[in-house]
Parts: structure tokens; sequence; C-alpha cells
């Protein structure tokens, strides 16, 4: 009768080292399809959104929510308790918060559509959404909104540029808590991305105007043009920033970052979303 030979000690190094490269390559693909999974899911909201958006205009002249009027001096506010409890003053400091919470009121969508999946942010604990007029907190928004209140560019709606981007994850400088210099932060391993998406700000979701959806790795994705005239160069429109006016300067490359109460548009191209 013949026996079997033992395995060997290589044997076993080399089935233990099969089984140990097994398993990372599953983990591996299955943080990968998680990711697409969650990144499927935030581009599903911002979809979500556009779509409430449109329905809002229906009963609406064309235009996408702005509640209040324009702010001269580029003044505003997000999150604000008195917005949350009471009617906002029209004709108060505008709110990108209230202006997205009203699509929320008007039943055309739910606040859960309001969360990226990447995030930690909770679901708004309103229970009768008609009762409130701003998201409760930063952890009840995922997202930023066009800042539709500046006297120098028209309100977003149904007959704008198809291209422009109304919405994304939020903006890094706000919600995001980024203090970085808006150069430096362009020319990191960060790209100025939203802090949404992590592993290194891998990039967000943006909403066009025509109800598009893309994710992307920069920024740098507003309208096409002029960024200095003067030396012949072009780019996109940072979607996170605004221009600094008294630059000659047509699409912003990058140049100054919002704050949760100042948003001043350097032109009609200007995109800044913001929270």
């Amino acid at each position: 009768m013949k026996f079997r030979k033992a395995i060997t000690l290589i044997e076993t190094l080399l089935l233990i080292i099969v089984i140990l490269l097994a398993l990372l390559l599953f983990t591996t693909n299955m943080g990968a399809c998680n990711g697409d999974n969650m990144n499927a899911i935030c581009a599903a909201n911002l979809r979500g959104i556009g779509q409430a958006m449109y329905i809002y205009v229906q009963d609406d002249p064309q235009v996408f929510p702005a509640i209040s009027g324009p702010s001269m001096d580029g003044q505003m506010r997000v999150f604000d308790p008195m917005d949350r409890i009471g009617p906002p003053d029209v004709n108060g400091i505008p709110s990108p918060t209230v202006d997205l919470w009203t699509v929320v009121r008007a039943n055309n969508t739910t606040p859960k559509q309001f969360i990226c999946p990447w995030t930690t942010d909770v679901q708004d604990p309103a229970m009768w959404t008609q009762d409130f007029y701003d998201f409760a907190s930063p952890q009840n928004l995922s997202y930023a909104y066009q800042f539709q209140h500046d006297p120098d560019r028209r309100i977003i709606g149904t007959s704008s540029e198809p291209s422009f981007p109304f919405m994304a994850d939020s903006n890094p400088y706000i919600k995001g808590g980024v203090n970085a210099d808006i150069l430096d932060d362009r020319l990191s391993d960060s790209h100025g991305n939203s802090t949404n998406h992590r592993l290194r700000r891998r990039g967000q979701n943006v909403l066009s105007q025509d109800g598009h959806v893309k994710l992307v790795t920069t920024p740098a994705v507003g309208l096409y043009g002029d960024v200095a005239p003067e030396l012949g160069i072009h780019g996109y429109d940072n979607i996170y920033t605004v221009w600094d006016t008294a630059s000659p300067i047509y699409i912003d490359p990058g140049t100054d970052a919002p704050t949760a109460t100042w948003c001043n548009l350097g032109g009609r191209s200007d995109a800044c979303l913001v929270p």
C-alpha cells in the first residue's frame, strides 16, 4: 500500500499566500462594487432632485427656486434657525438652503434624497415637511445649489444654458470645512473636489440644467471660455468658487472661496454652488 506524501512546509506557505491573495482580491472588488453603488445612489439622488425642480417650475414662471430677492453685496445665510420655523423674508438675506427645501415643502421630493451615501449625513428629522422652510442643520443636506441671488446673472431655469451646473456634492470650502488656499487645494491630490466622496476627495456628481448627472474628478466643469483673454488662456469655470472681479477674468478658474455668509458672483457665466 502506498501512502500519500505529507504536505511540505513550502506547500503550506504557498497555500496560505494563495488564500490571502484571494481574500485581498475579493475585498478590493467588494470595495469597488460598494463605491460604484454609492456613486450610483448619489447620482440618482441628484437626478431625482432635478426632476423635482422641473415639477416645481410648472407652477412658477420658468425658474428654479429662488425665494428671496437679489443680494446686492453678496450676503447669504444657510441653515438659519429662524428660516427653519417661519417663512423667510423675501426681501431679506437670501438662503440657498431655503431654496432647496422649497421642493421638499412642495412634496416634489423627500429629505432622504438630499443625503449622499458617501457621507455621514442623516435625513432631516422633519415628520411633516410642510411645517418647515429650511433644513435643520448641515448634517441634513449633502448637496450644494447654484447661488440664485446675484444681480449680475439671471436666475437658473428651463431657458438657461443646458450644460450649466446648478447642483453637485457639497462645497468643500463651506460645508466641507477646507481652509487651504484655493490654488494650493486645486494643485493638491484633492484637486479642489468636494469632501463628500471620500478616499482622498475623489470627485463629485454634478447635475446640469438639462437634468444630466455626471461624476467628475475636477470642479472645473462649468461653462467654457476665456480665463485670461490677454494671454489667450481658456478653461472651465470652477463650480465651487467665485471670480475675483478686480481681475480681467471671464471664466473663473478658481479664485475666491465663498463662505457661509457671502457669495458674490463675477458675472453671468459664473457658477458657484453652495453650501
